[in-house]
């Protein structure tokens, strides 16, 4: 949790100190902040539930919709995100992120400020997905021991073998256990689509 004042001498830092629209946002935005958390971006905007705060910090993006007697807060994670597509009008853009149970649909009339939120946005999440394949590129593979023909092998169930004979099953059981369990969600290929869409009146 951070003080008011850091977090106004962040967005001050980046350039989004906002005057009259989203004050309720930054303040709770003080709130949610941890205190290695970083502001990257942040751009006041439109969503389906009407006026909120998109901000990107070097941890997660964060949506924040603060209302008299209301608040909403969504918590996207660099790692969930599968796609991202990006328009600009002449006066307005619009970005959608994808997760594979979510979808955002953010408009802005701010166009430099989405625009950058969506590149950093883009780079971290290169980043982990690169980090995550160096993880399982460099894994030492577990090594099982081949067992017998003749010797039954017990199948595995919730991670534990069945009871009908141990002397093959419980060898390959300390092998199983050290086996990776990488991260789904970055097995998913990351789709990035830009356009401009002329607009006339």
């Amino acid at each position: 949790m951070k003080k008011l004042a850091h977090i106004e001498e962040q967005l001050r830092r980046i350039g989004c100190n906002f005057r009259f629209f989203g004050r309720a946002e930054i303040r709770e935005l003080a709130n949610i902040l941890m205190d290695d958390e970083i502001i990257a971006g942040c751009a006041n905007g439109r969503y389906e539930g009407g006026f909120a705060l998109l901000c990107v910090t070097n941890h997660r993006l964060l949506l924040i919709d603060r209302k008299p007697m209301f608040l909403t807060l969504e918590d996207i994670r660099f790692d969930m995100i599968s796609e991202m597509d990006y328009s600009a009008r002449l006066l307005d853009s619009t970005v959608h992120l994808m997760t594979p149970n979510r979808k955002l649909v953010f408009r802005s009339w701010s166009q430099h400020r989405l625009r950058k939120i969506l590149n950093y946005t883009q780079q971290r999440v290169m980043e982990i997905r690169q980090h995550y394949l160096m993880q399982q590129q460099f894994q030492p593979q577990p090594q099982t021991r081949q067992q017998p023909s003749m010797q039954y092998s017990a199948p595995m169930v919730g991670g534990l073998a069945m009871q009908g004979n141990t002397m093959g099953a419980a060898s390959t059981l300390p092998a199983m256990r050290m086996a990776p369990y990488p991260n789904p969600y970055t097995k998913v290929p990351l789709m990035m689509r830009r356009r401009r869409v002329p607009r006339f009146y």
